[in-house]
């Protein structure tokens, strides 16, 4: 009886040993994401705003794990009166490896661009 008690112990104290080891490799990989500064650009394509961002990675940064770019356009409507209206587009969400493009439509002009990101 004492002995079958010795081995069902033993038994458990293997599990919670095999369970902490886990536990303990699985924090150094959370604690050692990458950090990344990321960059919107805009130039014309055909005549029309394109805008794209892209992140890199840096010590200085903070933590992305995806990003987007977002464009505000003036699209002008109106032939006799004609008068500017503010367009927000979005890009893609995509890695920060990856660039996030988006453009304009005809008739447009570039107000502002930025970077939107999720941690």
């Amino acid at each position: 009886m004492i002995w079958g008690k010795k081995v069902a112990g033993g038994a458990l104290a293997a599990v919670l040993v095999a369970t902490g080891t886990g536990l303990a490799t699985a924090v150094p990989a959370e604690a050692a994401v990458a950090k990344y500064k990321c960059k919107a650009e805009v130039h014309l394509d055909l005549g029309r705003p394109k805008a794209t961002s892209s992140c890199k990675k840096s010590g200085s940064g903070k933590k992305v794990s995806k990003q987007r770019v977002k464009l505000v356009c003036d699209v002008v409507r109106g032939r006799g009166n004609p008068h500017e209206i503010p367009w927000v587009l979005f890009g893609p969400w995509k890695k920060p490896g990856e660039k996030s493009t988006v453009m304009c439509g005809f008739s447009s002009f570039t107000r502002s661009w930025s970077v939107e990101t999720k941690a």
